[in-house]
């Protein structure tokens, strides 16, 4: 029913009121339009509310964990500046002696069984670092005839040259097997030992 319908239908009234009445609001309409709102405002925020979960739930559950190393095992050389960083399981298993410019590094165990009369190069030495006083690159310490026993050519300054020796000869009691075991367990594990000259990681 449109206005004039409902006009003609009450009769003769004044068109005014025949306008406020058809302007009342319908509120069962409107309080219906509120609810539907209010329900999907709801319904967004739990949509949300299970995908915030969700998402952090994929989060943790993918979440990359970071092991922080333990305190490694460091020998410095004197004033050399360089620094070795030796296998975690050589703690408390080394000796270091120095001789001249040179830095000798035993198996403790043996070495301390051996006493004092044996020669400084006798008994648990895993290697040497011996310091050449000329600047020498690898091929230039080949030539020049210094690779005698096996080696490792480590790096040179402006005036110096470190070269990691390795034994030559058996250095433990050949009747203790112990002796042989520890020895050639370490002696393994010396290509694992990283050098740091001034702060830098050297080849």
């Amino acid at each position: 029913m449109n206005k004039k319908q409902f006009s003609e239908h009450i009769g003769n009234i004044d068109d005014r009121l025949v306008e406020q009445a058809w302007e009342i609001p319908n509120y069962a309409k409107k309080h219906h339009k509120e609810r539907t709102r209010r329900f999907i405002a709801a319904a967004a925020v739990f949509v949300l509310m299970v995908c915030s979960f969700s998402a952090g739930a994929f989060v943790f559950a993918h979440e990359t964990v970071v092991e922080i190393p333990v305190k490694q095992e460091m020998a410095v050389l004197g004033e050399t500046g360089i620094t070795l960083v030796l296998p975690d399981t050589w703690k408390g298993k080394y000796l270091i002696e120095k001789n001249g410019e040179n830095y000798i590094f035993f198996n403790k165990q043996i070495r301390e069984a051996a006493g004092s009369e044996k020669d400084v190069l006798d008994g648990g030495v895993l290697f040497y670092i011996v310091c050449y006083d000329e600047a020498m690159t690898p091929e230039q310490f080949e030539q020049n005839g210094y690779g005698f026993v096996q080696y490792k050519y480590l790096f040179s300054t402006s005036d110096k040259t470190y070269v990691l020796c390795y034994a030559s000869d058996v250095q433990w009691d050949p009747d203790n097997p112990e002796q042989e075991a520890a020895y050639q367990k370490m002696e393994s594990e010396i290509k694992d030992i990283k050098f740091i000259v001034n702060n830098v990681l050297a080849g």
